[in-house]
This record gives structure tokens, sequence and C-alpha cells, in this order.
């Protein structure tokens, strides 16, 4: 029989703007049982059915290996009240704002249940079991439909508005730039997010409408020349929206999490180029910009760390 540390686990959610998943993840941040549905929308209540309906299925498969679920942890991409029931602002996700998640999902399931900020979450999976283990200032760009940033110093998820480090993924980067979801130009979200990079390759190639982020990685591993070039100008942005956080939030390590991060060098290689031309001196000095280890799977991992912040991390 397995150790009752090793049984224990944590029901987690991860609620993003295309897709929600949701898994098991222990103590060491092991993910288990993954599921998912389309986000959907726009009702929140039908949304609200989906999502229990989902969870139950995982939790249900946990009871049926005799895993103990020691808390539901959600991470919701947005902004949350200072109670972190609700998410208060998510220009991707309007439908969803002031809708109460918590209370509707302790209703449903009589565990303590938790709702954090998906940013914060991706950047404190990687500080407990990844790219972040043994920083004192780690940053987090978590870039998927759109562009989350957190920080954690010492351990701690910096908390500067609305529960999370505020709209860092919307540092203007363009000059009378493209529309972005959040109203204003330029931002950084607009030039590296899933959504606009698919929009960027099928414009590019007439390709048909449904074509995903992850079809474009996939070519662009397969030689496709407009494939590449897309996902090398996204790194160049992400390089630069990472040397305007370097030089105000000062951090020793730097990581790329979300579902970009899928495409490994063909993003990292010109995001570090850009940054080490853009960044200052000092900054740069004092950061190392990498891969998230826990990669698209690190804000779902997160979700959990509420309920292991206070054990020890294997």
């Amino acid at each position: 029989m397995a150790h009752r540390a090793e049984a224990e686990s944590v029901l987690c959610v991860d609620i993003g703007g295309t897709s929600t998943k949701a898994g098991l993840v222990n103590s060491t941040g092991e993910l288990s049982g993954l599921q998912s549905i389309p986000t959907g929308g726009p009702n929140p209540e039908r949304f609200g059915n989906e999502l229990s309906a989902l969870i139950e299925r995982v939790h249900q498969a946990a009871c049926a290996q005799e895993t103990a679920c020691i808390g539901l942890g959600v991470a919701v991409a947005g902004f949350l009240n200072p109670e972190r029931t609700t998410m208060i602002y998510n220009s991707n996700l309007p439908w969803l704002e002031n809708y109460p998640l918590r209370d509707y999902l302790a209703k449903h399931f009589p565990m303590r249940v938790e709702i954090e900020v998906d940013s914060n979450a991706a950047c404190m999976a990687e500080y407990c079991f990844g790219s972040g283990r043994g920083s004192d200032r780690f940053l987090c760009i978590a870039a998927g439909t759109g562009l989350g940033v957190g920080m954690a110093i010492k351990g701690v998820p910096l908390r500067f508005a609305y529960e999370c480090l505020g709209d860092i993924g919307h540092v203007i980067l363009e000059r009378n730039g493209p529309l972005c979801t959040c109203g204003g130009r330029g931002c950084a979200e607009i030039l590296v997010s899933a959504p606009a990079l698919a929009q960027q390759y099928r414009e590019r190639t007439r390709a048909v409408p449904n074509v995903s982020l992850r079809d474009v990685i996939s070519a662009a591993e397969n030689s496709d020349e407009i494939a590449i070039s897309v996902l090398s100008n996204a790194g160049e942005w992400l390089g630069l929206a990472a040397a305007s956080m370097a030089n105000i939030f000062f951090p020793d390590r730097i990581a790329i999490a979300g579902g970009l991060s899928a495409a490994g060098d063909l993003i990292l290689k010109p995001a570090k180029g850009s940054f080490q031309s853009s960044a200052s001196l000092f900054a740069q000095a004092r950061a190392s910009l990498c891969r998230a280890e826990l990669g698209p799977m690190a804000t779902l991992a997160g979700a959990a760390w509420p309920f292991l912040a206070h054990r020890p991390i294997s």
C-alpha cells in the first residue's frame, strides 16, 4: 500500500481562454489523470455545470485508485477579487467575470477550494517543482491564449495588483501596433499569444480557419519556413517584453511557460537574442532566460501550490 503522503493529491483545474484542463497533482508535482474540455462560453452557468462534470470525472478516477484528494485548486486567467473567490476581469473571458466560482464549486465538492490567478500558479509550480528552484527572484511568463506573468520573491508570489503582478503581459511593445483584446494597441499579448500567431500563419499561408498554435509549432518542426518565421518573430517580441520586465523587477531567473513554450528553441533562441540586445546590462548580468521545465502544464500543476505551500517539497 502506498504511503499516505504519496496517496494524497490535489484536484487541480486550469481555466484558460481556449481550454480547461483538470487532473491530479501530488506532493512532488507529478500530474496524472489529465482531462480537458473547451472553455466555451458565453453562459457561465452552463460552463459551471461542464466544469463540475469534468472535475467529478477526475475525482472519481482518483477514488478508484484510492487516492485521497486534500482539496480543489483552480487556476483561472484574469484578475481576482481580494477574497480570491471570483474572477473580476479578463478581456478574453468577459462572460466569466463576477461569476461566484469558488462558492459554486464549494457547493458541489465538499472540500477546501482555492482559486488562484493562472500566472501565479504557473510561477509557483515552476518555483516548487521546475526551473525556479533555488531562485530568490523568479519571474515566470506564461504565454498561451493570453500572456500572464507571475513573480515569486523568496517563494512568495508577488501580489502587486488584483491578487497578481497586474497586467504586465500587456506591456506595450509596438507603437500604434495591432489592437489587443484589452483595448490597447501593440501589447505583448497581441503580438505573441496563441490566437495571434495562428492568425498570422493563416494570413500568410491561407491555411484552414481552425489552424491552432499547436499546428504552427508542428509545421515549424517540419521545416515550414513561414511557421518558423512566425515563431521567430514572436520569440523576438517575447524577449523584448522579458527585457522590459527585467529592467523593472530585476529577477535572477526568467522562465517561459504556457503553450508557446512547447516550441522550444524555435521560441527560446530568438527570445534570448532579443533579450540580450534589449535589457540593461545591469539586468542582463543578473537574470537568465530559460524554458519552464513543466512547460504547458505549469499552470495546472501550480493550482495545487496553496495546499502544498507549507509542506516539504520533494
